[in-house]
């Protein structure tokens, strides 16, 4: 096959051809054979992705955490690496969920009466991890189920919450 496929490019052949865009949508799931035509997922752990098409096991791939999952118009799954998906697609706008926070201010007030000096940063380690620097009036914000926390300055605060 690789003599053929050489043999090919050397000659004058080949021919141009274009791919029609087509929007995918993305759906979060934990199993990427339910996906319906025109989705992708992401996935979330490693895993073995088989391709079929009209029943035939066109391909199979290993993929990591993080590595995309696609649906096609005939309902095929198909995986890709994201360094593909990078030079295959244009990734689009990611809207962020709207989401309730319980939280409050780090006011002179509160930071005094805890002992803080409120003229120093403030360091908290978020939900997601590294270590944080906060300022009076900033904000703590707790995550949806009251496990974790996280902090925003307050003009970050001002665009992004009410």
């Amino acid at each position: 096959m690789n003599s053929l496929i050489n043999h090919v490019k050397k000659s004058k052949k080949i021919k141009t051809y274009t791919k029609i865009p087509q929007t995918m949508k993305h759906t979060q799931v934990s199993d990427y054979n339910t996906l319906k035509p025109l989705c992708y997922t992401i996935l979330t752990k490693s895993q073995t992705i088989f391709t079929k098409v009209d029943g035939k096991l066109e391909n199979k791939i290993k993929l990591k955490r993080g590595d995309y999952v696609l649906c096609g118009t005939k309902k095929e799954k198909y995986g890709m690496t994201l360094e593909k998906m990078l030079d295959s697609y244009d990734l689009g706008n990611v809207k962020n969920k709207k989401v309730v926070r319980k939280g409050f201010k780090l006011t002179k007030s509160l930071l005094n009466k805890h002992g803080i000096n409120d003229k120093n940063n403030i360091n908290i380690v978020p939900s997601w991890g590294g270590k944080q620097f906060l300022l009076k009036d900033d904000y703590i914000l707790f995550e949806t189920n009251n496990t974790g926390y996280y902090g925003i300055n307050k003009e970050g605060f001002k665009k992004t919450y009410k």
